[in-house]
């Protein structure tokens, strides 16, 4: 494929960074600062972000995509970015609703697993979360310690390592602001169609003394207990996020965070299978829009779960992270960051998927273990520039990480006559927690592993401004090594080990036709270490498919061409967006019912989708258009393919002939979203507020167990609407989402309709 820049500018582009840098250091002319030493402490602007106040829900700057502070207008790269304020206004409090309402992404779960994936521009991807620019595995989170959610679309590594190729979300979590003393408190009160309820209290307190201190702490947390809409399905979680900024000199300062969370949440969906849907969520699949579906005719409830009582995820996550930075001169600045985490979980879970009859196959299944890890980051920032006509900067940095983790799989059937499940006896029992009274788990142990790893990388990112910062150019280079080994527990025998090194680039140019209107052109490429991958999941211990494994070499390869621009006096900010992206080593796990060991077994195989393709243009616009009126609004038309190995036929895809090509799983052909506040209040911020929002996407394939993909052939709409009212320093508050009841089906569904009541304080 070409690249949007010739090979010989991208020469003279490596030849100008040499040149520029030899210049910085003969003339160290400075890029303009704050301040120098003996005057006010200074701002580190190139690596603070969080400490930004958004307007509306815009933000102008981003860390992520070049781990600087770097105004949007000026990243040749799609970056979107949720704010705390727009998670309060919809209510958001989980991973999965961190980013509703964005552009082209979903979740798989709505619980996030130990390790859920995220769908960006039609591409799953895993291992692509990150906090504060340090990728600490992927876990359940709470949103009260965070300030914003930072998403790039497309191959982040150039410059922020390793990570699923289609994209990388970074969170950043609130810090601690010097010569601010302010607190608040929230209390919220949630209930849904299927009676359940839900109580979650949070807090925020930041002492940061006067305007000349050094020295501020600041801690946010939640505890929350109550029922998920889904039967048996509890939720009690324990969050706490302490922080602490000092100002050691004029020129240096530290930073410490910290992740400390205690959950106790369902493990997975409603039994996992797209079988016991309600008769709403089935009906939107064309194979079971029918009165003859014998699982359709038992019209489901919403709360209905075949699986019972007894799934449950325990986690125990405990991070921490240091921030060095200092300024050596006006032009010079590094940053040292040290992390270390821990992650534990203890998961049971049940499992009853059959989507043609109303007998269901019933595995118990459990999981155990934990993962540690640290990392160690430093960056070096030089900025110089040559009169008016040329400006530089060139960073340089480094990342280390090791870490190990232990994990064990119980796979097994619980006892007769509980080894089926009759949906059609359980819903006229009333899924009532006695109809389980009896059932007794038979889990022997599937495997137990161990796998010790380490990472270095290394990069550099050259940019270079000309004619007064009107012409713009960036390209990074990254080279990472890694080493891993894994090992059984139960054999003491070594399962796999890889030793690679890999690099990874983009470069980009951006051309500002105004100060608030720019064009761009990105590649970026990342090619990752190669993985052995199971064949096969979920089956009886002893099964000898267990023993099956292939091997495959991920890349990822993003062209992407954009308009970006500032509209409404710099209130609003907007991106038009064309790209093109080709992934390789992509797996996909199809979940089939068989036998096993002489057991009924719901089983998957996992398989490499052949030279998968994500095309389209995206239309997204965020902040305000008065200052009354604040909006969040997208649109994405995609196209997306895979290679296949079927048939189209009315039921779905089979296995007989190749038809060619056929569209990404769980990647409509459109998505639209848009969601507006609107403030009645006062010059003293009093009075109310409305707000409301759509999301809405057009025809998918699903993945349907025993069928494989499947059409959904409709276009789907989700409502959410509130109200607000600020009084003296009260704010109440009132959300309703699905306010049409309906299913928005996915990757999962949605949950029924939810009234959410608020009131916080601030003192």
């Amino acid at each position: 494929m070409k690249s949007f820049l010739p090979p010989r500018l991208w020469c003279g582009l490596g030849v100008a960074a040499c040149l520029m840098t030899a210049v910085g250091r003969l003339h160290a002319q400075p890029a303009k600062t704050a301040s120098t030493a003996g005057e006010q402490p200074i701002q580190l602007t190139p690596f603070s972000v969080s400490a930004e106040k958004s307007a509306g829900y815009r933000a102008s700057s981003a860390s992520t995509a070049t781990r600087t502070n770097t105004a949007i207008i000026d990243i040749p790269q799609t970056v979107d970015i949720v704010t705390k304020e727009f998670w309060s206004d919809i209510g958001a409090t989980t991973f999965d609703q961190s980013f509703k309402y964005l552009a082209n992404v979903f979740v798989r779960n709505r619980y996030a697993g130990n390790g859920d994936n995220v769908s960006l521009r039609g591409f799953e991807t895993a291992g692509s979360i990150s906090v504060d620019g340090v990728r600490m595995g992927n876990n359940k989170r709470d949103l009260v310690g965070y300030e914003r959610l930072e998403v790039v679309k497309g191959p982040p590594s150039a410059v922020q390592g390793r990570a699923g190729g289609t994209g990388l979300l970074n969170y950043l979590l609130k810090k601690p602001e010097l010569g601010v003393a302010a607190s608040s408190v929230k209390y919220a009160f949630s209930f849904d169609e299927a009676d359940s309820a839900m109580h979650r209290v949070e807090f925020d307190s930041n002492y940061g003394g006067d305007k000349n201190s050094k020295f501020a702490v600041r801690a946010a947390g939640s505890v929350q207990n109550g029922d998920d809409y889904i039967k048996f399905h509890e939720v009690k979680s324990y969050a706490l996020y302490p922080s602490f900024r000092y100002q050691l000199a004029p020129r240096t300062e530290l930073v410490l965070t910290s992740e400390l969370l205690s959950l106790s949440t369902p493990s997975r969906e409603e039994g996992h299978g797209f079988a016991i849907y309600p008769e709403k969520a089935r009906r939107r699949v064309g194979i079971f829009n029918n009165s003859t579906d014998p699982i359709t005719a038992l019209g489901l409830p919403y709360d209905f779960n075949i699986a019972g009582p007894g799934s449950v995820d325990k986690n125990k996550i405990a991070n921490a992270t240091l921030f060095l930075t200092h300024q050596f001169a006006k032009w010079l600045d590094f940053r040292q960051v040290a992390n270390i985490r821990y992650f534990g979980y203890d998961q049971r879970y049940f499992t009853g998927e059959d989507n043609t009859r109303i007998i269901a196959n019933s595995q118990s299944q459990a999981a155990n273990g934990w993962r540690r890890g640290q990392t160690y980051q430093g960056d070096v920032i030089a900025k110089y520039s040559w009169s008016d006509v040329l400006t530089g900067m060139t960073m340089v940095g480094y990342s280390y990480d090791d870490g190990a983790q232990a994990d064990a799989f119980f796979n097994g059937v619980p006892n007769a006559p509980f080894n089926t499940l009759n949906m059609a006896a359980i819903k006229a029992a009333g899924n009532s927690a006695s109809f389980y009274n009896g059932r007794v788990a038979n889990l022997p142990i599937a495997s137990s592993t161990e796998n010790k790893n380490y990472a270095y990388g290394q990069y550099v990112q050259q940019d270079l401004g000309f004619f007064k910062n009107r012409l713009l150019l960036t390209g990074g280079l990254r080279a990472d090594h890694s080493a891993t080994g894994t090992s059984s527990r139960l054999s003491g025998l070594r399962t796999a080990a890889a030793n690679v090194t890999l690099n990874s680039h983009r470069y980009g140019v951006t051309f500002k036709i105004t100060p608030a209107l720019s064009v761009y052109a990105v590649k970026s490429v990342q090619n990752d270490a190669p993985a052995t991958v199971a064949r096969y999941n979920g089956l009886i211990p002893g099964d000898p498919r267990l023993s099956e494994f292939f091997t495959v070499t991920p890349l990822a390869e993003l062209k992407e061409v954009g308009v970006k621009g500032e509209t409404f006096a710099g209130r609003l900010s907007f991106t038009v967006t064309y790209w093109e992206m080709i992934k390789a080593g992509t797996t996909v796990n199809t979940l089939s019912n068989g036998v096993s060991q002489g057991q009924n077994v719901t089983f998957g195989t996992v398989s490499v989708i052949d030279g998968a393709k994500s095309k389209g243009w995206e239309l997204t616009a965020y902040g305000s258009i008065t200052d009354r009126l604040a909006v969040i609004a997208n649109y994405t038309d995609l196209n997306t393919s895979q290679g296949f190995t079927g048939q189209q036929n009315s039921l779905g895809w089979t296995t007989a002939s190749n038809p060619g090509r056929i569209p990404l799983r769980f990647a409509p052909d459109w998505n639209a979203n848009v969601f507006l506040k609107y403030s009645f209040r006062d010059a003293k911020a009093q009075g109310w507020e409305v707000k409301g929002g759509v999301s809405a996407i057009g025809p998918l394939l699903t993945q349907i167990t025993g069928f494989g993909l499947s059409k959904i052939p409709d276009s789907q709409r989700s409502f959410d609407l509130g109200t607000g009212y600020r009084w003296q320093s009260y704010n109440f508050d009132l959300m309703v989402t699905n306010v049409t009841n309906d299913p928005f089906l996915i990757t999962r569904d949605q949950a029924p309709r939810t009234y959410r009541f608020s009131v916080s304080t601030r003192f």
